[in-house]
């Protein structure tokens, strides 16, 4: 167990050893989530799309680029959004 003590303008040192079992960088986004048991679970938010969607398995004939994907990705949000308010 580690821990850190709160200051009085709410901030905190992450220890060391939460840097490292997160694997954090300077920049990196970090997570709360609530359980309903009173915990706090930290985790990094980490990965980008491009990121995510270059480790995907595919076939060299359905490979699609990520520009493709985020343009789909847009064009089906802008396409609900557009329903939404019909």
């Amino acid at each position: 167990m580690v821990q850190s003590t709160l200051s009085s303008t709410n901030q905190t040192t992450i220890p060391k050893a939460v840097i490292e079992a997160l694997n954090l960088k300077p920049s990196c986004q970090l997570v709360y989530e609530f359980a309903n048991d009173g915990r706090i679970v930290l985790s990094a938010k980490t990965g980008t799309f491009a990121s995510v969607a270059d480790r995907l398995p595919s076939k060299a004939s359905k490979a699609h680029t990520t520009e493709k994907m985020k343009s789909a990705v847009k064009a089906m949000a802008r396409k609900r959004f557009l329903r939404a308010n019909e």
